[in-house]
C-alpha cells in the first residue's frame, strides 16, 4: 500500500523582519555541528535562512534561549497560529508581512 503524500505548510517572508543580530545568531546557529541542536532545524540558505517550526516541540521558546529578537518570535508566533506554518523561510527578496517589524540593516 502506498504512504499517502506529507506536505509541510510553508511560508516565505523577508529577512527585513530580521534585525542585524538575529541575522547573525541564525547564522551562527545554522553553522553549528552539534550532534543535535538547532543548527539541525535551521538553515542557511545564501540568501535567508529554513526554519524547521515542526523540528522542535517548542521552537520559539529554544529561539528566546538563543537571543532571538521578541519582534521575530512575535511574527513566528502569529504564523504558526494563524497560518498553521510549519516551515518557514527569510529570504531576501520576499514580501514582508503587514503588522510586524521592518528593519533596515
Amino acid at each position: 500500500m502506498k504512504k499517502a503524500d506529507e506536505y509541510l505548510r510553508c511560508r516565505v517572508v523577508s529577512t527585513a523582519h530580521l534585525t542585524s543580530l538575529d541575522n547573525e545568531l541564525l547564522d551562527e546557529i545554522s553553522s553549528r555541528r552539534d550532534e543535535w541542536g538547532p543548527g539541525e532545524w535551521i538553515h542557511y540558505i545564501g540568501f535567508g535562512y529554513i526554519i524547521r517550526l515542526t523540528a522542535s516541540s517548542s521552537p520559539v521558546l529554544r529561539l528566546k534561549a538563543e537571543g532571538l529578537s521578541k519582534g521575530v518570535r512575535r511574527l513566528i508566533i502569529s504564523l504558526m497560529k494563524h497560518d498553521a506554518v510549519e516551515l518557514l523561510i527569510f529570504e531576501s527578496g520576499a514580501p514582508q508581512v503587514d503588522g510586524f517589524e521592518v528593519n533596515d540593516w
